[in-house]
């Protein structure tokens, strides 16, 4: 896959299907999205990259049709072998739109970034802001939570082990209405390098001999994890 930059106006249903990749056969270990939503307002992830490659999208609103509950000036995703990593820039969410019975915040960034190298995860988030109050996070510990208004919680640097082995690191993870509305801002999957994927071998039966004596064993592979 080669690198793509393209430009979206806000609210185009076209530009999201046109930069969400879908792996045709199972997904390799590292994948990499800039912005998804689940609940009442969906997006989907976008741009998404798995297994290699590298995607952007500029000047882009989210999701259509109507006013955006994501916009963004520029959203990247990179992946390569043992590496993953997402980026946003000029990042708002108009939290107006949900069903609220309360006002809600408004949340901006100038910056956020996730990054996944060798089955280890980091972020980095510039100027986050919750309504008028400036969220300052200097090498935030993995899932730190950030209340920022009566419905709305933040997840920095949430960090969270698959069942394959691998890791996502997620920058910023908002919880909105108890958790019904979600808005995951630069996620990155990757798996510690040189970790071979997980196979189950058979092994040939053993013939009898003609001689009807009983056959010689035939030596199994083994690895042994040792833990502690």
């Amino acid at each position: 896959m080669f690198p793509r930059t393209t430009s979206a106006l806000a609210g185009t249903a076209v530009a999201l299907l046109a930069f969400t990749a879908t792996p045709a056969h199972a997904a390799p270990a590292e994948s990499a999205y800039a912005v998804a939503a689940s609940g009442p307002v969906k997006v989907p992830r976008t741009p998404a990259v798995s297994g290699t490659g590298k995607e952007s999208l500029l000047s882009a609103g989210l999701p259509s049709p109507g006013p955006a509950l994501v916009t963004a000036k520029a959203l990247t995703t990179e992946v390569r072998a043992g590496h993953a990593e997402s980026g946003v820039t000029g990042l708002a969410l108009n939290l107006g739109l949900l069903p609220a019975t309360i006002p809600l915040p408004g949340l901006s960034a100038e910056a956020i970034k996730a990054e996944c190298r060798d089955g280890k995860g980091s972020v980095s988030i510039a100027k986050l802001k919750a309504g008028a109050k400036v969220l300052d996070f200097d090498r935030v510990p993995p899932n730190t939570t950030v209340p920022v208004a009566q419905v709305v919680e933040l997840v920095v640097n949430k960090q969270t082990k698959n069942n394959d082995g691998t890791l996502t690191v997620t920058a910023v993870s908002a919880r909105l209405l108890g958790q019904t509305q979600t808005v995951d801002i630069a996620s990155a999957t990757c798996a510690k390098a040189g970790t071979p994927p997980e196979t189950t071998t058979k092994p040939a039966a053993d013939k009898p001999q003609p001689s009807g004596k009983a056959p010689k064993p035939t030596p199994v592979p083994a690895h042994l994890d040792v833990t502690g």
